[in-house]
């Protein structure tokens, strides 16, 4: 079986025999039920696909439906004018980038539909050509927009570069209003919503369909797809690691399903890591290793944001998931839209989400992501530190772990100078680095009358870990007992460890620690 792997060109896909997850028949009622939409969608979850599939079918192109559901519910095969802005692959970092990038686009059209040299701005030569192109064709066209926030999220941190993008793509996207009677269709994706900066005030704004129970699976690869289209891949897959298909079946799952666009709609699976583990017969965190958006690190640094909770999870709003503000105001959407959480329940008493990392590979990766972020090294730098760190706790070496603990935290160049943002970042890597070495932690673990510190297992042993800032070990260890926190702890037949820490803002590492 060939996989599209890296190919994200449907033409590409079909005319080079790659395997081809049929999504046209949810396609073909988009297309059937409405004009103006917009799809967010985690990086590289299949929207350059679907876009690329709504551009052939706009341009008539029958011959790549061939036996697709498409070929069965289309009649007609009408060839409109088509529009592809596609902002991917591309760094914004300097307001003549995403200029080029656009006027390249513009010119091409402008060589097809003519040009009138009156028309001055993107957003007076985009009306334009939609009119020349009618004039020409006889047909209204069809715009699709492809990664529309790229330029935005780049400029994160650069107030006066995100505006400058804001006010040109503003400009065009009015297009959406202002040339209506000549538009057929119109489609853009993104990975962020940008509700706050007024991106499509000028528009007609697009139905979004990004927690549409209908449209939940129009990206992404289902369970049941899953079986129809790689059943017996699965199978050579069960077969090098020994284990039954029913078995693998489970272990991909895991790793990389659990997706939920709304409360209603079936698992989904990350297309990207899946075929990728299908070709190379193996299990490896792929989304991750394509790299990971660097405003997500810049926005958790400078919110005293508790990472463990993503382990537990956490309640949201659909509001607070939905908008993304200028990136800096709300880490649940970022991290939401993002990928890094999906739904795993609701609550339809008090309309709230509880949201989680999807799957093991997020998991996994996103600690590792936030380890090198934190520290400023490369993964291969740090990894001999925590190979022995997770030796030292699985020995049971307490003055030990925690000794190399300091010695990590050494590392970090904590880049705020306030005292409680320091504290925050402190429990963030004592939670990261524990988590790494493979153990459940919990930090602000809930127990009758308080919580604890930090809390985590072993095998053998459970951690009670009470931490102090700028007091003493000895008074941390004290907290332990007088909250009485390793009664409230369930241990089965593991010891119990108790352990005082005190944290210097000053020195901005642990300084002391006491065993109880």
């Amino acid at each position: 079986m060939k996989y599209p792997i890296g190919i994200q060109t449907f033409e590409e896909i079909i005319t080079g025999g790659y395997s081809y997850v049929d999504k046209t028949e949810l396609i073909y009622k988009l297309i059937d039920s409405g004009k103006y939409y917009f799809l967010s969608r985690p990086r590289r979850f299949g929207k350059s696909l679907l876009t690329t599939t709504l551009e052939a079918y706009f341009q008539g192109r029958k011959e790549l439906f061939k036996g697709l559901a498409m070929e069965r519910l289309e009649k007609d095969w009408v060839e409109y004018p088509t529009f592809h802005l596609d902002f991917s692959g591309a760094s914004y970092t300097a307001p003549e980038i995403i200029n080029n990038k656009m006027e390249a686009y513009f010119s091409k059209w402008e060589e097809v539909y003519g040009k009138n040299p009156v028309e001055v701005g993107f957003e007076n030569r985009f009306p334009g050509l939609l009119q020349r192109a009618f004039e020409k064709t006889g047909r209204k066209s069809v715009i699709l927009i492809d990664e529309y926030d790229k330029p935005l999220t780049d400029a994160i941190g650069n107030y006066d570069l995100q505006e400058y993008y804001r006010g040109i793509l503003q400009g065009v996207y009015g297009v959406l209003k202002n040339a209506d009677k000549n538009i057929r269709f119109a489609f853009l994706t993104g990975v962020t919503r940008y509700g706050q900066l007024g991106i499509f005030s000028a528009a007609n704004n697009p139905k979004d369909l990004s927690m549409s129970d209908e449209y939940a699976t129009i990206c992404g690869i289902t369970e049941n797809e899953l079986h129809a289209y790689f059943d017996d891949e699965v199978q050579l897959f069960a077969d090098k690691y020994s284990v039954s298909k029913s078995d693998m079946y489970a272990m991909l799952k895991r790793k990389y399903d659990g997706y939920h666009f709304t409360e209603r709609s079936e698992d989904v699976y990350n297309p990207f890591s899946l075929l990728n583990a299908l070709s190379d017969k193996k299990l490896l965190n792929y989304w991750f290793a394509t790299g990971t958006p660097s405003y997500l690190a810049k926005i958790l640094k400078k919110k005293s944001f508790d990472l463990s909770g993503l382990s537990n999870g956490i309640d949201a709003s659909a509001i607070s998931m939905a908008s993304f503000g200028n990136g800096e105001e709300n880490i649940i959407a970022a991290l939401y839209q993002s990928g890094y959480l999906t739904i795993k329940a609701y609550d339809a008493f008090v309309d709230s989400y509880r949201l989680g990392f999807p799957n093991e590979e997020v998991a996994d990766g996103f600690v590792k992501y936030l380890l090198v972020d934190y520290m400023c090294k490369g993964m291969d730098e740090y990894d001999a530190d925590f190979i022995k760190l997770k030796r030292l706790i699985s020995s049971d070496d307490r003055d030990g772990f925690m000794t190399q603990i300091q010695l990590i935290m050494s590392q970090v160049p904590f880049e705020s100078n306030e005292p409680k943002l320091i504290e925050a970042n402190f429990r963030n890597m004592l939670y990261l680095m524990i988590r790494s070495t493979g153990h459940k932690v919990s930090v602000e673990h809930p127990v009758l009358g308080g919580r604890i510190d930090v809390f985590f297992e072993t095998e053998k042993y459970v951690y009670i870990i009470e931490c102090k800032r700028d007091q003493s070990a000895q008074e941390a260890l004290a907290q332990i007992d007088e909250k009485k926190y390793a009664k409230k702890i369930s241990s089965a037949d593991k010891h119990l460890v108790k352990i005082g820490v005190n944290f210097s803002t000053e020195e901005r590492n642990l300084t002391e620690w006491a065993v109880g």
